[in-house]
C-alpha cells in the first residue's frame, strides 16, 4: 500500500504546467487562424482532439468505455430493428439474437462505415490555397 500525501504546492505545480500548455496550444491556434496557412493536403493537417472535445480530468476512461462498448451496441440494434425487423416490435423479438457481441459487431461496422464515409466526404470537401 502506497502512503499518499496532500500536498497543495504539488497540485498547484500540475495546474500551473496544464495552464501553461494550453496557453501556449492557444496561442498556436490564434496564430495558425491570424496566418490563414491551409495545410497543403488533406492528409498532411494536424487535428488535435482536445481541440473539439473539452474533457474533465480523469473522464477519459468514461468516454473510451462509451465510445468503443456502448455506443456500437446500441447502433447495433438500431440497426437491427429499424432495416432488419422495420420497426416492428413483434419481429424484432422474433429474430432472436441473444448475443451481445453480434449485436456490437453490427454496430461497430455500421459506424465504422458512416465514419468511412466522412472521412471521403471531408477529402472530397477539402479545398486548396494555391
Amino acid at each position: 500500500m502506497s502512503y499518499q500525501t496532500h500536498d497543495p504546492y504539488l497540485n498547484t505545480v500540475k495546474r500551473d504546467i496544464n495552464d501553461k500548455y494550453y496557453r501556449h496550444r492557444k496561442q498556436n491556434m490564434d496564430n495558425q487562424r491570424n496566418h490563414k496557412e491551409k495545410p497543403k493536403s488533406f492528409l498532411s493537417q494536424k487535428i488535435y482532439l482536445s481541440d473539439f472535445i473539452n474533457l474533465p480530468e480523469g473522464t477519459l476512461n468514461i468516454l473510451m468505455f462509451i465510445a468503443f462498448v456502448v455506443i456500437p451496441y446500441i447502433a447495433g440494434i438500431a440497426f437491427i430493428f429499424f432495416l432488419i425487423a422495420n420497426a416492428n416490435f413483434d419481429t424484432f423479438d422474433d429474430i432472436n439474437i441473444n448475443d451481445y457481441l453480434i449485436y456490437w459487431t453490427i454496430g461497430y461496422e455500421v459506424l465504422a462505415a458512416i465514419l468511412m464515409l466522412l472521412v471521403i466526404k471531408s477529402a472530397i470537401s477539402f479545398k486548396r490555397d494555391k
